[in-house]
């Protein structure tokens, strides 16, 4: 697929810009802070070589970390709060071109989420990779009549849960990414992988924009092995949206 670079240095600029000052951005692109202002506007675009050596150093792990540290915050009972990362427009926008840039040439023709929380950035990913997007629900959608079901048991509380697809949502021997807001036990995910193999699609890639702790690792490389990305890794295991 056709990427413009440039474009996607605006992109990323624009949303960068609301976590970090162009002096901060200067320092670690070491482009004056005025060429970044242009480029931010409009004004100039970076050269090709150049707009990939900048997307390279926004998307290194020394930009995640900080924007970890900006983002994430606990409450008194140290109980991080999820809510304002996943539905961080500008965050989620960031999230949307690294998975591009990392899943641009493995043939995805799909996109899956479980609603509600992972259907934003599911809905970015899905339009960047020119990809259909299937959100798989807790619930029966009305209007249809057959369906895939998959049946699992949530961490905590202990609770049986249901995921619904309708038939025919995934054609045979799609390859599938699997999104999710946020991955702790691993449960859930392996219950959507469950579904779409049901379905008759293979999924074949897992993209998350945050992790909790490590538990979910196992239960990821056995569906897609290491081929699966996770944005901020989160070690602290007391989260709550």
């Amino acid at each position: 697929m056709s990427i413009d670079e440039r474009e996607l240095v605006v992109e990323m600029l624009l949303s960068l810009k609301s976590f970090f000052k162009f002096k901060e951005l200067e320092e670690v692109l070491n482009i004056t802070v005025p060429t970044l202002w242009r480029y931010v506007h409009g004004d100039i675009k970076p050269s090709i070589d150049r707009a990939r050596q900048i997307l390279s150093k926004l998307l290194d792990q020394e930009i995640v970390n900080k924007l970890k540290e900006k983002l994430v915050r606990s409450d008194d009972e140290g109980i991080i709060r999820t809510y304002n990362i996943v539905y961080n427009t500008d965050l989620l926008s960031y999230a949307s071109i690294e998975a591009l840039l990392w899943a641009q040439n493995m043939g995805f023709s799909t996109v899956a989420t479980v609603e509600v929380d992972g259907i934003p950035l599911a809905t970015l990913i899905a339009k960047r990779l020119n990809a259909k997007l299937v959100v798989i629900k807790k619930r029966k959608e009305v209007g249809y009549t057959r369906f895939i079901e998959v049946s699992y048991i949530t961490q905590a509380p202990p609770e049986v849960v249901t995921l619904y697809l309708p038939e025919g949502s995934i054609e045979y021997g799609e390859k599938v990414l699997v999104t999710d807001d946020l991955v702790r036990s691993g449960r859930t995910s392996a219950a959507v992988f469950e579904v779409i193999k049901k379905a008759g699609g293979r999924p074949t890639g897992f993209y998350a924009l945050i992790g909790i702790g490590d538990d979910w690792k196992p239960i990821i490389e056995r569906y897609v092995g290491s081929n699966y990305r996770v944005l901020l890794h989160i070690t602290d295991k007391k989260v709550a949206k």
